[in-house]
């Protein structure tokens, strides 16, 4: 009898342990809005990126799946969806790392408060005998809150504390100075010229296997676009496009299949979706491409024999000619210089294997 009872005891501790094995700890994130952004866009899926609403910047999120760039959350209220993984942190108001949820490794370790310099500890390394460059070197690389009044000065005077001393510790900043209060961010708007240029490339390998009439393909924006100084589309920001046509090859591979593409927009820093088109010549003579759209690159398969493009091929698009306003916090200390490519006519892209 008493065998029996033990077998039992340990058979219920050890389905105890395993049931705690097997129960994963939740990960957390937080949703990261970058500089410039107001809130993060949460998608249905991972596949056709339908919007289901926004996350607030900093609001706490489970992290439930990956797939790619982009991970499943489940917001606090039940909302369960996806977003890019550059938008979610390990802590509110952080930079977002690649070791989401973990240990970011490459972080530096947050030792205890180093105590400011005062006057006690000056004269202290006086009695110690240390040279005043010493003591230089050590008020330079310090926290410093001195006492620098006429009284305070006449005893480090009396301690025999050097005069280039005496002078550094008065002009050290205070450690126990608050902080001069921060600007308050400038909205501006900013209306985009039609044309401008913004160069996106492929976050993952598409192949004529999986083309679907309708289905999105997902792009994100290679180099940061400047407009009048300020930055409107940020490298990483999402852009979409989507496939139009596929055409199954026929008898004997004659004439071969082709899929191709259309551009649909690329989201600024605010998260306003601005209409773009594929840049080509013949799109950039004809001025119904403003309303009807550009067509933009093609490719022709075999059975058997899928077109592929690879993940990073890059695009040159432009924004429509009808142009778009979009409202932005312009960053502080920010110049009116443009950048580079601001002002140049856009060039076709270089796409392997794709017909103009």
């Amino acid at each position: 009898m008493k065998a029996r009872i033990w077998v039992l005891v340990l058979a219920m501790m050890a389905g105890a342990f395993l049931g705690a094995a097997a129960t994963p700890a939740a990960t957390i994130g937080y949703a990261y809005c970058g500089t410039y952004g107001s809130y993060v866009l949460l998608y249905k899926s991972n596949d056709q990126f339908e919007e289901l609403g926004k996350l607030r910047c900093g609001e706490k999120v489970e992290i439930l799946n990956r797939w790619f760039d982009y991970v499943q959350v489940r917001a606090l209220d039940g909302r369960v969806g996806w977003v890019h993984n550059v938008e979610i942190s390990n802590a509110p108001m952080e930079a977002p790392t690649k070791n989401l949820g973990l240990t970011d490794p490459s972080a530096k370790p947050q030792g205890a408060g180093v105590p400011p310099l005062n006057n006690a500890s000056i004269v202290k390394m006086r009695n110690l005998h240390l040279t005043a460059d010493v003591m230089l070197a050590k008020i330079q690389s310090s926290p410093c809150d001195f006492d620098t009044t006429p009284a305070g000065l006449q005893k480090l005077k009396q301690a025999g504390v050097p005069d280039k001393v005496i002078l550094a510790m008065v002009m050290a900043p205070s450690a126990s100075a608050p902080p001069p209060a921060p600007k308050a961010p400038e909205i501006v708007e900013v209306k985009i010229p039609g044309g401008t240029p913004v160069e996106v490339a492929l976050t993952y390998d598409v192949s004529s296997d999986d083309a679907v009439e309708g289905r999105v393909v997902l792009l994100k924006v290679t180099q940061d676009v400047v407009v009048d100084g300020v930055t409107i589309f940020q490298q990483g920001a999402e852009a979409h496009g989507s496939v139009t046509t596929v055409k199954q090859p026929g008898f004997m591979g004659k004439p071969p299949g082709n899929f191709s593409w259309t551009m649909d927009y690329v989201a600024a820093v605010n998260g306003d979706h601005v209409p773009a088109n594929f840049f080509s010549k013949d799109a950039a003579a004809n001025p119904m491409s403003s309303i009807m759209g550009a067509p933009g690159p093609s490719w022709e398969f075999k059975k058997g024999k899928p077109a592929l493009v690879p993940a990073g091929t890059k695009f040159n698009t432009v924004v429509k000619t009808s142009g778009a306003v979009v409202k932005v916090t312009r960053p502080q200390g920010a110049t009116a210089a443009a950048d580079a490519v601001q002002g140049q006519p856009p060039v076709q892209a270089a796409v392997p294997s794709a017909k103009p």
